[in-house]
């Protein structure tokens, strides 16, 4: 690979700007060459952002083909996840991926196997992972028994329906808040206690009065049984407007940890009263774009520690619960 990577993106929204603002602009050996979105003026606003480099597009299969990028990051809501993969595969392209990689399990396998076949370098926007907090926390739990974890994101919920609320309260276009939103905390999960065997969740439903195209649950509790033989309950809520917050509460035999907010700062308790206190980071994307564009001029794995993988994999635990709520039914994964 060159010393500069030539990115395109599809998708350029403001998990984009957020990207750009943690760090991405400011990288030495990128090169922005193509900005899509369906609303140009969302790609040129972005391209502004970056001193009016590359070019813009409604078009992502025309951008890939005339802009020639050397990586992409793929920025689309849960619903819209599927072409843009394939057509990414077909030109044989690494690619990082915002979360949920998709709203079904077809097309989460369907990329997960366009992946693999073309063993191609992959990253998935779970940034928590790369949190100084979450290191802690994982590296103590290496050394001795999980035991149960229970935490999640509860809040009000949107209180319009403009810009993305508009699809985010759609099942069919969000796949629920539970696999939209709380997927932080099940891929946080998954990677503190590790694989999942069986899931079973509970919707609560009809709290507030709500528009006609509100389809999601208000709502939801969902139980997971680990490999290793411990359990979890994760909660969320978007009807509640007392209290709540992202959290995550964790124990093991000899361990208790607490995350608290998006920055997932934690308060660690060991034996013998010693308590440890890590801030969680305001600008973490940095860290996730940087291994990854790492990563993609090394032509493999540099510190990238999510990968499409285990993006299907928190989109199968999501997808399991989404059916346990219709089914009432255990999902064994």
């Amino acid at each position: 690979m060159p010393d500069k990577i030539k990115l395109g993106f599809i998708g350029s929204g403001g998990i984009v700007k957020s990207h750009l603002e943690h760090g991405l602009k400011d990288f030495p050996d990128v090169e922005f060459v193509g900005w899509c979105d369906l609303n140009e003026a969302t790609a040129a606003a972005r391209r502004r952002e970056v001193g009016d480099k590359g070019r813009t597009y409604t078009d992502a299969r025309k951008m890939l083909d005339e802009a020639k990028p050397d990586a992409v990051f793929i920025m689309l809501p849960p619903f819209a996840h599927g072409e843009a993969e394939d057509w990414v595969i077909e030109r044989r392209l690494p690619f990082f991926i915002e979360k949920p990689v998709a709203i079904d399990l077809k097309t989460a396998r369907r990329v997960a196997q366009g992946v693999k076949k073309h063993k191609l370098i992959t990253s998935v926007g779970y940034m928590t992972r790369y949190r100084q907090s979450v290191q802690r926390v994982k590296e103590l739990l290496a050394k001795q028994k999980p035991v149960y974890l229970h935490g999640g994101w509860v809040g009000a919920g949107p209180s319009n329906y403009e810009g993305i609320w508009r699809w985010w309260v759609q099942k069919d276009k969000s796949g629920g808040q539970f696999l939209e939103q709380t997927t932080h905390t099940i891929d946080l999960a998954r990677y503190l206690f590790g694989d999942v065997t069986h899931v079973y969740a509970v919707a609560v439903r009809n709290r507030r009065k709500r528009p006609r195209f509100y389809t999601i649950e208000d709502a939801s509790m969902v139980q997971l049984t680990f490999a290793n033989g411990a359990a979890g309950n994760l909660v969320s809520s978007c009807c509640t407007s007392q209290g709540g917050g992202v959290r995550l509460e964790v124990f093991a035999t000899d361990l208790r940890a607490m995350f608290t907010g998006w920055e997932q700062s934690v308060e660690i308790q060991l034996p013998g009263n010693e308590s440890i206190r890590i801030p969680g980071e305001d600008k973490i994307f940095v860290k996730e774009d940087r291994a990854f564009i790492d990563s993609v001029k090394a032509g493999r794995n540099k510190g990238i520690l999510a990968t499409y993988d285990d993006g299907l994999k928190a989109t199968e635990i999501a997808c399991a619960a989404n059916e346990s709520m219709v089914t009432g039914k255990v999902i064994t994964l």
